[in-house]
């Protein structure tokens, strides 16, 4: 078993071993060495495509903590915990709970929340991401330093205009979609690979897209420069997330597309 180290909802390594851990039906990934960590590091940001993957109570399959655990299992770098209904004592306990599994099962991972600032300073989370009704990202990015905070700041944009503004609002990175035809924009049009090209070339951010992203039809999507996907049902809605998340971290791997702006490196600013 690999040892590690946990602080929080962050995992890190503390002993060198290869980047993958072999389970019976093929390669999970278990994220990096030591020496891999550094080298990978380069100027606080990720060198590789990151996955994401999200919650969403409607399209799981399975206990929620479980299945986001097995999501990191897979080879998923984010779980960002969402749930716009919930009011914030059960977002907290959920983000918490998810936390303690990924460091008890030693996965490493990161624990991001939708939307709620006051959940991710109270629970220490390594990121918080905002919507269209949240909170302004200057004011969150205010708080963070109000509050000597380290996690990152995401905001969801669907125009390059948004996404400008948001960079000019010390957001860390965006998210961008939906780029196919989703089940949670069904009667929206996609944007397609094309307009997400436009947007990463628009940005000195980077750029996660969203939207219908599945192990077949990813290639195109980093060959646009973003520095990464997210994800809900590719991985929640599959019988087998820990396996879903595997195909998809598998069929990036084998991308050589690099990101044109790359995502944070979390583990670095904790």
């Amino acid at each position: 078993m690999i040892g590690l180290k946990g602080s929080g909802n962050v995992c890190v390594m503390k002993s060198g071993h290869p980047p993958y851990l072999q389970f019976g039906y093929g390669f999970l990934f278990a994220r990096m060495s030591v020496a891999g960590q550094f080298a990978e590091i380069v100027g606080m940001r990720m060198t590789r495509a990151v996955l994401h993957v999200l919650s969403d109570r409607q399209r799981q399959t399975g206990p929620l903590e479980r299945t986001l655990a097995d999501a990191v299992a897979g080879g998923a770098d984010i779980v960002q915990v969402r749930d716009k209904r919930a009011p914030a004592a059960d977002v907290f306990a959920l983000c918490t709970a998810v936390g303690a599994l990924l460091a008890k099962e030693q996965l490493l991972g990161r624990v991001f929340v939708n939307d709620r600032l006051d959940v991710a300073l109270a629970a220490n989370l390594a990121g918080v991401h905002l919507a269209a009704r949240s909170l302004p990202v200057a004011t969150v990015c205010a708080v963070r330093g109000r509050a000597h905070w380290q996690g990152l700041v995401g905001v969801s944009v669907h125009s390059v205009e948004e996404a400008v503004a948001a960079e000019a609002q010390g957001a860390d990175y965006v998210t961008y979609g939906h780029i196919y035809a989703s089940e949670s924009h069904r009667t929206e049009a996609p944007r397609g690979v094309r307009s997400l090209a436009r947007l990463v070339d628009a940005v000195r951010l980077p750029v996660i897209a969203i939207g219908g992203v599945d192990a077949t039809n990813i290639d195109p999507v980093l060959d646009t420069g973003c520095a990464g996907v997210a994800v809900i049902g590719a991985v929640l809605a599959a019988a087998e997330p820990m396996r879903a998340a595997a195909a998809l971290r598998s069929a990036m791997e084998r991308s050589q597309a690099a990101p044109r702006f790359a995502f944070p490196e979390v583990w670095a600013r904790q």
